[in-house]
């Protein structure tokens, strides 16, 4: 009987071991998706230097070509630091803000984890922020 309980216990180990390795593969792939999206959109902005309607089409066609998830009606662009989010009209889950400062404007990024799991998944999401590089005045830098 010693060998039945010694033998349930272990699988029960195993078991636990790979719910775990399971959860921290879903979770890993996740955050490097949402690092990937938050970076492009960044340099997309950055090429673009500003949040214009062409970098807003290039901007839906990257996360579309990614398999970023498509929200309804319910974004969660929030104001951020007292700065309202940007309205980017797009059916994707991502904010843009908008910061002037005495050298020229910056834009701020916020993307979110998604993890796709039944029932919890909707509650499971994680907001990330980055910020791209001071996008100078034109007409500042000439004159």
């Amino acid at each position: 009987m010693r060998e039945a309980l010694g033998s349930s216990m272990l699988f029960n180990i195993i078991m636990v071991f790979t719910a775990v390795f399971i959860a921290l593969l879903i979770g890993s792939l996740a955050y490097s998706k949402g690092f990937k999206v938050r970076n492009r959109i960044i340099d997309i902005v950055e090429k673009h230097e500003g949040y214009t309607q062409e970098a807003v089409e290039e901007i839906n066609e990257n996360l579309a070509t990614i398999g970023y998830k498509i929200v309804g009606d319910d974004q969660r662009c929030r104001p951020h630091n007292g700065i309202s989010a940007m309205n980017n009209n797009s059916p994707y889950d991502y904010c843009i803000y908008q910061y002037t400062t005495s050298k020229g404007e910056y834009y701020g990024v916020t993307v979110y984890i998604h993890f796709d799991i039944p029932i919890v998944g909707y509650f499971l999401n994680f907001p990330l922020y980055g910020e791209t590089r001071i996008l100078f005045d034109k007409n500042e830098v000439e004159g």
